[in-house]
Order: structure tokens, then C-alpha cells, then sequence
């Protein structure tokens, strides 16, 4: 402060995001006041009033549901006012305007290092096992209810850290690993955010690290579900450091289990290659689910799934010759 401001007696108001290094030091002393997200009665109130005249019902919804701070709610209580009245007829502010008015702020967050993806199959284009089937299933019911078991029962005060889900999808090429994910997403009336590696990975020492913060801090806040392809590529083993480059990957990796097991949201992580994953990632997961590839029984349901009702189809094919005679993945059928 002698340098900036040496003979100024009044008092000096600064601003800054998340310190996360050494906190700053003067001279005349400084107060550091934190801001965190409000609490869930406070989100409610700043809802209500950001979507006046909207009931109190979806205020109270909003707030349970999307951890943001008071100028996030501002900005995308505005945008879901527009979108209502823009609508011929009918004004009133939806769940669905609140929702879209929320991703149009933390779209700008997650948009740079992903892509946002909307997925048209549903349960009944999907054959897998039915172990396969009850574990997806059991982690949709988990997600659905463990802000009843964390809040409501209490088991958030008992737990310290691992409250977000993870899971893990590990097959061949094809075997239906992120059409899973989208029916997860559509399921719970989540946004799927396809994370691009080339993006978030830097060659700049630290780079990495803030993109993945950043990444983690917006898809927790709009309730968004980061889908990691290809995951070996990031999730790694860690490996004796014998070069600078080593020890730099292994800060990353690291990091990413840090903010794991800090990050309260939703990941899911696909990967053909399951054995290359770093066995302290493998420990933290929730669920852990093998896609094979089908048998012949299976391949002959996916067929019949993916031929459409409407379509002509000639009266001669067999589909169960196809599936004995070719054995594909779902994704190339």
C-alpha cells in the first residue's frame, strides 16, 4: 500500500474472485470479508424477487435447486421474465424459462470447453444386460433422492466431502456408453455437457487446473452433468516422475482428485480403456458399469429397436441371421 496509496488515511475497498494463494498483506492491516452462495432460504427470496409476479412456488423450487450466487439469479431471472414474455398468450414464468434463462449465463462458462448435447434415444432403443440396467437405474433413483437423504435425514452433517455422484462407463467402441449418459440427463431434466480435452488441457503450467475449476464451479452451480469421453486421456495413472513433465501431470491429476471428491455435482466418465485409469479415481466412483458387447439375442433386439415403425421394410429380412452372422457393436448397427 506505500506504493499505491501512501499518503491516503481513508479506507481502501478491493474486490477479487476466490483467493486461493497467499492472502493479501498491508501495512494498515486488512479485513477479508468472504461471499459465499447464499443460503437456500436467501436463493428463494432473491428468486422471488427476480421472477415477481411469479408464485412462490417456483422461487422456492429455483432456490432449492440451483446453488448460485445473487447476481447469477439477477441475470437469469431477467432472462426468464423475457422468454415468458415473449410467448403469445401466455406470460407466465415456467420452471423450463427459469432453467433456460440459467444455462444462458453459465452456458458462456461451460460453451468454451464443451459442447452442450441433447439426446433423442430413450430406454427402449437401449439393450444391455439387466444388472446393467438396475445399476443405471439405482444411480437415476440416488440423484433423485439424496438431497432427502443429505438434508432432510441429516447425512450431509455426518459426511464431509464425496457428496457428489460419479460413474464410470467402460466398454468397446459403440456398446451405447454415452447414449447412457444422455438418457441419464433426459431422465432427471439435466443440461449434458460433453467436456473437450483439447480445450481444458493447457501446455502452460496451471492452465489446466484453472479450466477445470472453472468447469467444476459452473456445472455445480446450473445443475449440469459433465460427461468425460475418453476419459484415460485425463484420468490417468500417475507415473514415477523422472522428467518436469511428469511431475506436471501428476499435479493435474492430483487436482482433478481434489476437486472430485470437493465437486457435489454429477460426472460421468466413459473410456475403452478402463485398466489405464489411475486406481485412487476408481476408489471415489459411485457407480461402475462394463458394457459388453451384445450377444446374438441382443444384437437381434437392436435391430428391431433401430428400424423405425415407419419405415418400409421388405418382408424377407431376417434380423436374427444379421445378428448371427455379424457381430457388431450398437453403434455400428
Amino acid at each position: 500500500d506505500d506504493a499505491l496509496c501512501p499518503a491516503y488515511p481513508g479506507p481502501i475497498v478491493a474486490t477479487a474472485g476466490r483467493i486461493t494463494g497467499r492472502p493479501p498483506a498491508m501495512a494498515r492491516g486488512v479485513v477479508i470479508i468472504e461471499l459465499g452462495v447464499p443460503a437456500e432460504t436467501e436463493r428463494e427470496a432473491l428468486w422471488l424477487r427476480a421472477l415477481r409476479p411469479a408464485p412462490a412456488a417456483l422461487a422456492r423450487w429455483a432456490g432449492e435447486r440451483y446453488a448460485v450466487t445473487p447476481g447469477v439469479i439477477a441475470q437469469a431471472g431477467a432472462s426468464a421474465m423475457a422468454r415468458a414474455a415473449a410467448r403469445a398468450g401466455d406470460d407466465a414464468v415456467t420452471t423450463a424459462d427459469v432453467h433456460a434463462g440459467l444455462r444462458g449465463v453459465l452456458d458462456a462458462k461451460l460453451a468454451t470447453l464443451g459442447t452442450r448435447i441433447a439426446w433423442r434415444q430413450g430406454w427402449d432403443e437401449l439393450v444391455l444386460p439387466d444388472d446393467a440396467a438396475a445399476e443405471i437405474r439405482e444411480f437415476i433413483a440416488r440423484i433423485k433422492h439424496r438431497r432427502q437423504v443429505y438434508e432432510h435425514w441429516g447425512f450431509g452433517r455426518k459426511v464431509a466431502k464425496g457428496m457428489g455422484l460419479s460413474a464410470l462407463f467402460a466398454g468397446p467402441p459403440g456398446t451405447g456408453k454415452t447414449m447412457v449418459a444422455g438418457i441419464i440427463a433426459d431422465e432427471l431434466g439435466l443440461d449434458l455437457y460433453q467436456i473437450d480435452l483439447s480445450k481444458v488441457v493447457s501446455k502452460w503450467v496451471g492452465e489446466t487446473e484453472k479450466n477445470l475449476g472453472e468447469l467444476f464451479d459452473a456445472a455445480e452451480a446450473g445443475h449440469a452433468i459433465l460427461l468425460f469421453d475418453e476419459a484415460d486421456a485425463l484420468f490417468a495413472k500417475r507415473t514415477q516422475v523422472q522428467t518436469s513433465n511428469d511431475r506436471y501431470a501428476n499435479l493435474e491429476v492430483n487436482y482433478l482428485l481434489q476437486r472430485m471428491e470437493a465437486f457435489a455435482g454429477i460426472v460421468i466418465l466413459t473410456t475403452n480403456h478402463e485398466t489405464a485409469i489411475d486406481e485412487a479415481f476408481r476408489r471415489r466412483l459411485s457407480l461402475k458399469v462394463d458394457f459388453p458387447v451384445p450377444e446374438a439375442d441382443e444384437r437381434a433386439r437392436l435391430w428391431r429397436a433401430l428400424l423405425p415403425a415407419e419405415a418400409e421394410v421388405a418382408a424377407d429380412i431376417d434380423v436374427d441371421a444379421l445378428a448371427r452372422r455379424f457381430e457388431m457393436t450398437g453403434g455400428y448397427i
